[in-house]
């Protein structure tokens, strides 16, 4: 599946940043991809289970912290969401890189899709490429009190996203 790609500069330390990445219930106040997190640890570890609501979804769904390195990587999983045409499982990995003037945070989201969906691989992707940008300037100004970065996307087809 096409991977998207964005990235800010935050001017915070990476550990703070990661510190904040860390607890889940973080990802609604910034993240469309999370209408809010019910229960699960504050702070994520490798295996960690979280119960939440996905945007436009009635039931629970289980999101997993599926790699931890701290201050540097950070990557949750969507448990498989159903839908009439197939299943879709969103993957978001966080990539820190500490600089002289605060840390690069790279979002990238993965969605995995089976069945039926995958003949919507190509919108699933547009909406990502579209909400992506927006979500991390949030993201940043959340984390630097109203300054307003630019966001740079990239398709994560092949390559790593420029970090830097």
């Amino acid at each position: 599946m096409p991977r998207v790609s964005a990235n800010v500069h935050v001017s915070r330390p990476a550990d703070e940043i990661f510190s904040f990445l860390r607890d889940p219930r973080n990802l609604a106040v910034w993240s469309s991809s999370i209408d809010h997190v019910i229960e699960g640890p504050i702070t994520a570890e490798l295996g960690d289970e979280y119960t939440c609501k996905f945007p436009g979804r009635r039931r629970a769904h289980r999101l997993t912290c599926t790699a931890s390195a701290p201050v540097e990587y950070l990557a949750f999983r969507g448990a498989c969401m159903w839908t009439p045409l197939g299943r879709h499982s969103p993957e978001l990995e966080f990539r820190l890189s500490p600089g002289r003037r605060g840390t690069m945070v790279t979002v990238s989201v993965k969605p995995h899709l089976d069945g039926g969906m995958i003949i919507l691989a190509p919108f699933v992707t547009m909406a990502w490429r579209r909400d992506l940008p927006a979500e991390l300037r949030i993201l940043a100004e959340l984390l630097t009190n109203g300054e307003c970065p630019e966001a740079d996307t990239s398709d994560g087809q092949g390559a790593e996203p420029p970090v830097g």
